[in-house]
């Protein structure tokens, strides 16, 4: 099948609606999952285009589980329904990052290290005689420290 604007267009759509890249490529019409992601290879902004398509979908499957929350359900169904609930909770986790469960922490100052000896007031041990302030060690990490102990 010969690519066309119209039949990106197409598949976007189809995906923005939360439909799979599966499906869609079982429909009539549609080139198969495999001619897409050779298209996808070939062309970075299409492969951008469907991940964004993608989260967009994903998007629609949170509405659509919003929907089934307030809708009533028959016992039987309570389980299937928590199972989807619970899927499309974890889809969005992954492909929208305003629902991540991820977290990153940042140090954003000069890390310093200090290690200090004390000596023991109630033990005289051998080892800590001569342990004092003057044998406290800082210890940096910057880009300063690491110049000046290459030179």
């Amino acid at each position: 099948m010969k690519k066309s604007k119209e039949l990106y267009a197409k598949i976007l759509e189809e995906l923005e609606l939360g439909n799979t890249l599966a499906s869609i490529c079982r429909s009539k019409n549609m080139p198969g999952l495999s001619t897409v992601h050779e298209w996808m290879k070939k062309d970075n902004k299409f492969k951008d285009q469907i991940l964004d398509a993608r989260r967009l979908g994903a998007m629609t499957w949170l509405d659509w589980m919003m929907d089934l929350l307030t809708k009533e359900c028959e016992p039987q169904q309570v389980q299937w329904n928590r199972e989807r609930l619970h899927h499309a909770r974890w889809m969005a986790s992954k492909l929208v990052s305003v629902f991540g469960d991820k977290q990153t922490v940042v140090n954003e100052g000069d890390p310093i290290i200090k290690v200090v000896w004390k000596e023991e007031e109630t033990v005289d041990h051998p080892s800590t005689e001569h342990k004092t302030d003057e044998y406290a060690h800082t210890i940096r990490t910057s880009e300063h420290d690491k110049k000046k102990s290459i030179q």
